[in-house]
């Protein structure tokens, strides 16, 4: 694992595009992202080297109801289905509705 791969903003369209699919799919909400900023990198590795190597970062996002929220989410070497690709998990706070991780996306960050 070489822990080389995108960087924070590069990976924020498949965070964004999941979103307003698992609010539709899962929870029967028209809730979407339509805008987004402060795109920022919180940690590279920030364990010791032989963990799989994970890039954590943040943002806020503004949804289709007018409110602000920040949304952590993590990009993952070999994450992807199967193993293949990089992984990206994420959780916008306030809307982590089966609380994954809970408290206010704790588990999401570093």
């Amino acid at each position: 694992m070489t822990g080389g791969w995108p960087n924070a903003s590069a990976c924020w369209g498949r965070s964004a595009t999941s979103s307003g699919k698992k609010e539709s799919k899962f929870w029967n909400s028209a809730l979407q992202i339509t805008a987004y900023g402060q795109i920022h990198e919180t940690a590279f590795r920030p364990w010791q080297s032989d963990n799989i190597p994970r890039r954590y970062c943040s943002a806020d996002v503004l949804l289709n109801d007018g409110t602000l929220h920040a949304v952590h989410y993590s990009i993952i070497e070999d994450g992807g289905f199967a193993g293949f690709g990089q992984g990206v998990e994420w959780c916008v706070t306030g809307l982590d509705r089966n609380w994954a991780y809970n408290p206010r996306c704790k588990a999401a960050r570093p």
